[in-house]
C-alpha cells in the first residue's frame, strides 16, 4: 500500500512565532445581521394566472412585496437571488384542509347513557370548537404543504358531523398566533356520522342539523330583539354550540359541505333551499351531475385532489356471464373515473370558478394530480387559478394576496421550469417574506468517478527520520467546500488541523497548519502531495 509521497520532514517546514496581542478594535469579520430585504433579479415572473413577465425583478421587504418590474433596482442591504433561468409565482393558498392540525388518536369512543341524546362532543356536534386554539406551525403537514408551494391554508378541525370553525393561517414557522390571519372565517359539516350514538345516520345527521339551526335563527332573533328593548325580558341564555351557529344564520360566514358524492351534492342543495343559509360545496368528486345547478346559483365548488386510481383488471377471469357482469360493472366504473378526470375541465369550460381542496390527498400527489387533470382537458392557466387569484377570492384575501404585486405580502413560490412542467422542481419558497429552501426536491447529481473528490477519505503516512520511521494515517473528510484533517499516529492518538486547502492541476495537493506553543504562539504550515488511497 503506497502512502504520501512527501510528509513532514522531507517537506520544508514554514513556522512564525506570533506574538499575543491584545485587541481592543472591533472584529471585521464578526457576523453581521441578515437583511429581511431580498432582490430577486431578472426572473420570469408570473403574477397572476396569464401574465407572464420577462427579465422582472422583484424586491421583497418586511414581509411584504415592495416593488416590482423591469427596471427596479438592487437595494443596498438586500440579499440578492439571481433568477436568470428560474419562474416566480404567487405562493399556493389552501382553501380547504387540516393542515396545522393533528389527527387526534383513534380512541374509542365513550360510552352515552343515553345514545339517543348523547352528550355534543360523544356527537360530534362541536361548532364552537376554533382552530385558531389547535393549529400548530410544528405540525409536519405545515412543512409538508409548504414544500409544495402553499403560503396560506384555510384549516378545519378533525371531526364528525360539526368538528367546529376553520380559520385562516400563513404556513411560516412562527408562533401559531402570528401565523393566523383570520379566524372562525367558516362553519364546517363533513356528513360524518358518530358511531353508536344519534346521529348514526346521513339522514340523523340532516335532521339534526336542521334542529340546531332552527334554533339558532330563534336565538339570535331573540338576542338582536333583547338589545333592542330588554325590559321585560328573560336574558338570552343559549348554549355555546347554538351560539356558534349565529353567524351561519346571519351569513356572515359560509357553511362549507363535505360532499364527495352525488348524493352528497344533492343534499346539500336541499338543505340550502330549506335554510337559506351561504354554502361551499368542498371535497367534490362527483359534481358534473349538477354542473348547471352550480353555475346557476354562483355556489362556491371545491374540487378535490384526491384522484381514484384505475383499477387493475384479472387477466384470469373466464368468459362467463358472471364475469360479462363485471366487465359491464368495471366498464361503468372507468367511465365515472373518467367523468372525474375531465370534471375539471368541464367546470372551466362552463365558466364556473373552482379551486382545489385538499383535505384528503397526499400531499406528495398534489402536482402529479393537477398535471393528470391538466392532460385531461383543464388549462394550465385556469390551474394556476384555482391554485392562486381563486381561492384568494373565495376566502376574502385577494387584497393580501393570489397575486404577485406591490404591497401584497411575500408569498411566492420559485421553480426551475414552468410549474406544471413535470420536471420543474421548486427552489425557494417565500412565506410572508422569510426564504424556505427547497434543496431536498432537486435531483440529486449523479456521483461519479470523474467527479468525485479527489483526496477525502483514509490515507497512510511514512516519516523518515534518522530513527526509526513513522507511520499513520490521516482521515480528509469535506463538507460543502470545507475539508477537515484529522491525523492519527500509530498509538491511535488523534490531531485536528485547520486553514485546510487543496490545490494542484488535479486537487491533489493540501495545505493546512496547526497552533502550538513553544514558549508562545507557534504556527506550522504544511504542505502535502497525494498518490494513493488506503
Amino acid at each position: 500500500m503506497r502512502g504520501l509521497t512527501r510528509f513532514f520532514p522531507v517537506l520544508m517546514w514554514s513556522v512564525s512565532i506570533l506574538c499575543p496581542v491584545l485587541l481592543k478594535a472591533q472584529n471585521s469579520d464578526a457576523p453581521k445581521n441578515v437583511s429581511n430585504t431580498y432582490f430577486l433579479k431578472n426572473c420570469t415572473l408570473v403574477s397572476q394566472p396569464g401574465v407572464i413577465n420577462r427579465g422582472h425583478s422583484v424586491i421583497i421587504r418586511d414581509g411584504l412585496i415592495a416593488e416590482t418590474g423591469p427596471g427596479v433596482r438592487q437595494p443596498f442591504d438586500a440579499q440578492v437571488i439571481s433568477c436568470d433561468s428560474l419562474y416566480v409565482y404567487a405562493g399556493f393558498i389552501d382553501p380547504y384542509s387540516n393542515t396545522g392540525i393533528t389527527k387526534p388518536e383513534n380512541k374509542e369512543r365513550p360510552k352515552a347513557k343515553d345514545p339517543g341524546n348523547p352528550p355534543s362532543d360523544v356527537a360530534g356536534i362541536m361548532p364552537d370548537l376554533n382552530a385558531a386554539t389547535l393549529f400548530n406551525p410544528s405540525d409536519k403537514s405545515v412543512e409538508e404543504m409548504r414544500s409544495a408551494g402553499f403560503g396560506i391554508s384555510h384549516t378545519l378541525p378533525h371531526g364528525l358531523m360539526l368538528p367546529g370553525q376553520s380559520s385562516i393561517f400563513l404556513l411560516g414557522d412562527g408562533p401559531a398566533d402570528r401565523m393566523l390571519v383570520r379566524t372562525a372565517s367558516a362553519q364546517n359539516l363533513p356528513f360524518e356520522v358518530s358511531r353508536g350514538v344519534y346521529p348514526s345516520t346521513i339522514i340523523g345527521v340532516m335532521a339534526k342539523f336542521r334542529d340546531l339551526f332552527k334554533n339558532a335563527s330563534q336565538g339570535l332573533a331573540y338576542e338582536e330583539k333583547y338589545k333592542i328593548h330588554p325590559a321585560g325580558l328573560p336574558r338570552p341564555d343559549q348554549s355555546r354550540e347554538t351560539k356558534a351557529l349565529y353567524p351561519v344564520v346571519s351569513k356572515s360566514v359560509p357553511l362549507y359541505f363535505l360532499a364527495q358524492h352525488t348524493k352528497d351534492v344533492h343534499r346539500a342543495f336541499a338543505m340550502k333551499e330549506e335554510l337559506g343559509f351561504d354554502m361551499v360545496l368542498a371535497e367534490v368528486r362527483q359534481g358534473w351531475h349538477y354542473a348547471d345547478k352550480i353555475k346557476a346559483q354562483n355556489i362556491t365548488t371545491l374540487l378535490s385532489l384526491n384522484i381514484p386510481e384505475p383499477e387493475k383488471k384479472d387477466s384470469t377471469a373466464k368468459t362467463t356471464d358472471v364475469s360479462k357482469e363485471k366487465e359491464s360493472f368495471e366498464k361503468k366504473r372507468e367511465e365515472s373515473r373518467q367523468n372525474y378526470l375531465t370534471q375539471a375541465s368541464l367546470f372551466e369550460k362552463k365558466g364556473i370558478r373552482f379551486a382545489f381542496s385538499y383535505k384528503n390527498v397526499k400531499t406528495g400527489d398534489i402536482h402529479k394530480n393537477i398535471r393528470t387533470l391538466i392532460k385531461n382537458g383543464l388549462s394550465e392557466s385556469y390551474a394556476l387559478a384555482a391554485l392562486t387569484t381563486h381561492p384568494a377570492t373565495i376566502l376574502g384575501i385577494s387584497s393580501m394576496a393570489g397575486t404577485v404585486e406591490k404591497g401584497k405580502i411575500a408569498n411566492l413560490v420559485i421553480t426551475d421550469k414552468p410549474i406544471f412542467d413535470e420536471k420543474s422542481r421548486i427552489k425557494h419558497v417565500f412565506v410572508e417574506g422569510k426564504k424556505y429552501d427547497m434543496a431536498s426536491q432537486s435531483k440529486k447529481p449523479e456521483v461519479t468517478k470523474e467527479k468525485a473528490d479527489p483526496i477525502s477519505g483514509t490515507w497512510s503516512y511514512t516519516v523518515e527520520t534518522p530513527e526509526t520511521p513513522q507511520k499513520g494515517k490521516i482521515i480528509i473528510s469535506k463538507s460543502g467546500e470545507i475539508y477537515k484533517v484529522t491525523v492519527k499516529d500509530e498509538t491511535n492518538s488523534a490531531t485536528d488541523y485547520e486553514g485546510v486547502d487543496v490545490s494542484g492541476k488535479e486537487k491533489n495537493k493540501l495545505s493546512f497548519y496547526i497552533n502550538t506553543s513553544l514558549d508562545g504562539n507557534v504556527k506550522v504550515d504544511f504542505s502535502l502531495s497525494f498518490e494513493d488511497k488506503l
